[in-house]
């Protein structure tokens, strides 16, 4: 039978619930019922037996006899002035797993402003993005919003015709998907939806399939503002939960239920308070000394030295670590470190040497969580509250050209403001840290450090570690220690191309790490070799895996995710990502670990476009973790590129940009690939819809310019007038996107091979060397070395052509 209102709110867990808003939700704040808008649509446009329509058939009709936007703007009249009352005002006091609404207004995001919450809302497929995970609660929207309909240029569309629920499956699937992926950890509370409806139904039965299939352990609730005994026993019988209200009783009866900690009204006398944003993305350091376990056998396997495994003395100097600390406890000197290396230098280690240190000598130190995103107006806060309190607060952001364009943005405000409280430690590898765009102002104020191989005094202590600590030493193999210290120094001198910390079995021992990994690989069950197969391929490729994605490449059944991980454990780990959102992240114990297993596992290219293949159609872009995914996918040194054939790449970009059409990368990779196969027309065509779409940027700028440079070279039967008539146009468009965008090291790069073209064609030089003087002129403002070398690379082109640079 129905339970009480009361018992319900006891159940509730609202971070661990998802809550799904149905119509009835909104109409104690005026919105009308679904059959009442259907009458006033009906009136107003004065339809024969409007009454004998639904509201999307009667929608259609009106659409096709008037323009959508009369429509459009009926809908609106009725529905935008409203303001939220009772229960709706109360959603933001709680963090809920996530908010879902079948309804057009605006009121729930009414009261998150006015209680000054902030909220994410998804209306279209075009709102999925690759920024991470944040701290905001997430609305998403079946039906679209009020605010954005096609007939006013959105790309979002109101879905209220029978064509628009056409047209939008595909963001109405992946929203259900993401809701149903919930309930494998998660409970869902239904609100305002009326027993009879058969979206519900259709939820209802895909959540029992779940539930029996795979032992999924999330409860349904049904909260219903119309009572009906017999309907609520039919959903009863198939293990749901139901109960009769209205929305105000349902809300009071929470905020009473509720601990004090559970509601969004704490306060903090932690620095991070300035800024609760961040918080969910960020680790304080000495908070992980504090709370962590060390973990020397994870290390020992290839993990990045804990906070605790430092404090525990697991960990040997590195200089790098010693240059950081004075670097940071001396304000005269630059507020930045850049740390650059190869993976597996020990780069991540080495900073949290530093940082631990930093934090004993009473330095605020934080560690930015890569699966987040980067948000650099909240960091300003926390800049600005530490100025108040007269203290030094140092941010440590590992693989940081994940976040440059953010880390360009906040270099730039800290570097504006009277005082720089917040100094930075940026880690990142020179072939993912040279080609991006820096700001200016990074590199007037950073100091940079270069890892590579270990020296003979960190070489030393390591040994000294070894000597030292009986816990390392009973892992290491009796064959080196059988040695004498010279014999070990000489030893590990020949074999320290990497750290303790990614192949220390490879430094001790004596097989090659490659062998280490496909032996333990080969001895694991063929079920559990398919999950570290899978796992390790995804996050050799880009993708941000977690637990939901490893189930649907794998079929792994929720009842055994438990199993399986504690029999991998030390191969795969998995880790929180966000409690709230269901997002628990899966990972091998090292990138370099899972690049050496994914290069023979997927060695043969059909293999691989198989995996990036399902990865793509597996991917959910309602979940900004996988939308992430999609952008990671398309990096130039790990990515899509992996995939020799540029007509099998543009098959999955085309599949990327149609799940996450928001997203720049993919439609930049395509572009690009389309120019250099020479499909000239089609890459024009691509190009406009970009710009339609998404707006003109920075490298559909320089794409427009390589296309007349592209067009100029190939196109056969023309002149070489004409093919300069084209490369003038490219220099005239380079010149004025400079003025766009005078940071942009690639358009200068773009510019001069304009100039080189130019030559080319007609044996003259000024184009060349007005180039070349705009390329001087940004790297004497700029500063940036990768500029340096672009010039230095066509000066020497502009030798062998024997132009005279400067006339």
């Amino acid at each position: 039978m129905p339970i009480d209102i009361h018992i319900l709110a006891r159940q509730i867990e609202p971070e661990k619930t998802a809550l799904v808003l149905g119509a009835g939700a909104s109409i104690p704040s005026g919105a009308p019922t679904g059959n009442e808008l259907r009458d006033q649509l009906g009136q107003e446009f004065d339809i024969d037996s409007y009454q004998s329509f639904g509201l999307a058939d009667l929608s259609t009709i009106i659409e096709a006899k008037r323009e959508r936007y009369q429509l459009v703007r009926a809908v609106r009249k009725r529905i935008q002035g409203l303001q939220p009352t009772g229960g709706l005002m109360s959603l933001p006091l709680f963090e809920w797993a996530g908010i879902f609404s079948t309804n057009y207004d605006d009121l729930v995001e009414k009261a998150f402003r006015k209680h000054s919450k902030s909220l994410r809302v998804y209306s279209s497929n075009h709102d999925f993005h690759g920024a991470g995970i944040t701290g905001e609660q997430e609305l998403f929207k079946f039906h679209g919003t009020i605010d954005k309909d096609v007939c006013d240029g959105h790309n979002s569309r109101l879905i209220i015709t029978s064509t628009d629920y056409d047209q939008v499956t595909g963001y109405r699937e992946a929203l259900y998907a993401r809701l149903k992926d919930m309930l494998f950890s998660k409970s869902v509370l239904i609100v305002g939806q009326s027993l009879v409806d058969p979206d519900l139904r259709s939820l209802v039965d895909e959540a029992q399939k779940i539930k029996s299939s795979s032992g999924a352990p999330g409860k349904i609730f049904l909260f219903v503002f119309q009572k009906n005994d017999d309907l609520a026993t039919v959903f009863e019988a198939r293990g749901l939960t139901v109960c009769f209200g209205g929305i105000d009783e349902l809300f009071s009866a929470l905020l009473k239920a509720a601990p004090a900690e559970q509601l969004v009204m704490s306060v903090t006398t932690d620095v991070l308070g300035a800024a609760p944003l961040l918080e969910p993305a960020t680790a304080t350091v000495s908070t992980e000394i504090a709370n962590q376990s060390g973990q020397l056998e994870r290390m020992f396997s290839g993990r990045a030295a804990s906070y605790a495994d430092i404090a525990r003395g697991w960990s040997f100097g590195r200089e790098v670590s010693d240059s950081i600390e004075a670097q940071h406890t001396d304000n005269e000197r630059a507020p930045v470190s850049v740390v650059l290396g190869v993976a597996g230098v020990g780069k991540t280690t080495a900073v949290r040497m530093a940082l631990s240190r930093l934090s004993a000598r009473d330095l605020e130190c934080w560690e930015h969580k890569t699966d987040f995103s980067f948000e650099p107006e909240q960091w300003a806060q926390v800049n600005d509250e530490l100025v108040k309190r007269k203290k030094t607060g140092v941010l440590f952001v590992d693989d940081a050209h994940l976040f440059l364009r953010d880390l360009n943005r906040l270099i730039e405000i800290l570097a504006a403001k009277d005082s720089w409280a917040l100094r930075l430690i940026l880690v990142s590898s020179r072939p993912h840290w040279n080609p991006r765009l820096k700001s200016a102002e990074l590199f007037k104020n950073r100091e940079e450090y270069e890892l590579s191989r270990l020296s003979v005094t960190e070489i030393n202590g390591l040994l000294d570690l070894l000597a030292s600590s009986e816990d390392v030493r009973d892992l290491v193999e009796d064959t080196f220690l059988g040695f004498s210290r010279p014999q070990r120094l000489e030893r590990l001198k020949e074999r320290c191309d990497a750290d303790m910390f990614v192949c220390m079995k490879n430094i001790f021992g004596f097989q090659g790490i490659d062998t280490i990994i496909l032996e333990e690989f080969a001895s694991l069950h063929v079920d559990l070799q398919d999950i570290y197969r899978v796992v390790a391929g995804m996050q050799a490729i880009g993708a941000r895996v977690h637990r939901e994605l490893v189930r649907r490449l794998t079929g792994l059944e929720a009842g055994h995710v438990s199993r399986v991980l504690n029999d991998l454990e030390g191969i795969i780990e998995e880790y929180t990502v966000s409690d709230r959102d269901g997002i628990y992240g899966w990972r091998v114990r090292h990138p370099l670990i899972a690049n050496i297993l994914a290069s023979y596992k997927y060695s043969d290219q059909d293999d691989l476009y198989d995996l990036f293949d399902k990865v793509v159609t597996t991917i959910n872009p309602a979940y900004r973790f996988e939308a992430q995914s999609i952008n990671d996918m398309c990096d130039l040194e790990t990515g899509i590129t992996r995939i020799a054939d540029r007509h099998r790449q543009n098959v999955l970009l085309r599949r990327m940009i149609s799940n996450a059409p928001n997203l720049r990368v993919p439609r930049h990779r395509l572009i690009h690939n389309l120019i250099v196969l020479g499909k000239f027309d089609v890459a024009e065509g691509e190009i406009r819809i970009f710009e339609r779409e998404l707006s003109t940027d920075g490298p559909v700028l320089r794409y427009k310019i390589r296309l007349k440079l592209g067009i100029a070279k190939h196109a056969g039967g023309i002149q070489n007038e004409d093919r300069a008539a084209l490369v003038s146009e490219a220099s005239a468009m380079a010149t004025k996107c400079l003025e766009r965008f005078p940071d942009d090291k690639n358009m200068y790069r773009v510019y001069l091979e304009t100039g080189v073209d130019w030559y080319r064609y007609t044996g003259k030089s000024q184009l060349f060397e007005d180039a070349m003087l705009a390329a001087a002129a940004a790297q004497e403002r700029l500063l940036d070395p990768e500029l340096r070398s672009i010039i230095s690379k066509y000066l020497r082109v502009g030798e062998e052509m024997g132009i005279q640079v400067y006339g």
